[in-house]
């Protein structure tokens, strides 16, 4: 599947000029706008339904992964894919993070599983797939030393247009986050994949030095990027670190930053080496602020909440 970004050709009444508009939908959003949906395309034979979703093929093999959805699915929705990190359990996660709360704001929430979780192999090291092919950290295949899309960018992508194909999904807000190994694919593929997904959120993830980005530098789509430190205990593990999260989130926003489509938000707090619940619902309404394809030019940031600094552009406190 390709890693472009299409507009769905539904209409509620089978209007066969839908094409004549570039392919999109128009519907009644809650706000009295109109969004368009994204097309949606599932595996021969699958069917995404609320819950766990198993058996699901990708050019890797079959992957797993969970959906929650909003009680109100007759529009377009928003959608936020979480990614975990190398040691929580994926609902855990979105459990400790209340991204799975975005429901309750009209969000659908895509979780998809490690392909370490579902082998039954530890998350915390090297995988059978991932030292074969160059991919040398687990939990997520995030193209350290590999510099290429690997299998989970194009994995992500059709798990959210199979998630389409069952419910509207707004194609100006798809969006990924994640925390620590999380917010390191979220780097690869934001940088990988900006075609496609309007926003991203590396919280606390690695920089590899650039090895998360194309070997063949790119410049990226208009998106949105905002990238977490959680202050000087940012380190991982927390006794005897061997990953300090300044300088990895440093890294990351002077690259986001210097992309002249990209808007990129730096915040710091003091929380740690843990995703920032305490401001969840002001990261959701950042990145819905700013749609898919819009003008960075445009873009206000909001006063986030107590106990975290934020400014656009790169870090100015490390």
């Amino acid at each position: 599947m390709g890693l472009g970004i299409g507009l769905g050709m539904l209409t509620a009444c089978g209007d066969s000029d839908a094409a004549d508009d570039g392919g999109m939908l128009d519907a009644a959003a809650d706000d009295g706008a109109m969004k368009a949906a994204l097309e949606g395309e599932c595996p021969d034979g699958f069917t995404p339904t609320e819950g766990e979703n198993t058996g699901f093929e990708t050019d890797d093999g079959e992957r797993v992964f969970h959906v929650q959805l909003p009680d109100d699915t007759s529009t377009p929705r928003p959608v936020f894919v979480a990614l975990t990190g190398t040691v929580q359990d994926e609902l855990d996660f979105i459990t400790q993070s209340q991204l799975g709360e975005l429901t309750d704001d009209g969000w659908i929430v895509l979780v998809p599983v490690r392909s370490c979780t579902q082998e039954e192999r530890t998350c915390n090291g090297d995988g059978s797939i991932g030292s074969m092919d160059g991919r040398v950290w687990e939990p997520w295949f995030d193209g350290s030393f590999a510099r290429d899309a690997g299998p989970d960018i194009p994995y992500m992508e059709a798990m959210v247009r199979c998630a389409a194909a069952e419910w509207p999904v707004d194609a100006s807000q798809v969006h990924i986050g994640g925390i620590s190994a999380g917010g390191t694919m979220t780097n690869h593929t934001m940088t990988f994949n900006s075609e496609f997904f309007a926003g991203g959120v590396n919280a606390s993830g690695n920089w590899y030095d650039g090895l998360v980005t194309p070997r063949d530098a790119r410049a990226m789509d208009r998106s949105i990027v905002i990238t977490i430190w959680g202050g000087e205990t940012d380190v991982w593990p927390l006794n005897n670190p061997i990953a300090v999260y300044d300088r990895e989130t440093l890294a990351a926003a002077q690259y986001y930053a210097r992309q002249d489509e990209v808007v990129h938000v730096a915040c710091s707090g003091t929380h740690g080496h843990i995703w920032p619940t305490y401001i969840t619902t002001w990261i959701a309404e950042t990145l819905r602020s700013h749609p898919k394809g819009t003008d960075p030019a445009d873009f206000e940031l909001t006063e986030p909440p107590s106990g975290v600094s934020c400014v656009i552009g790169e870090y100015t406190d490390h």
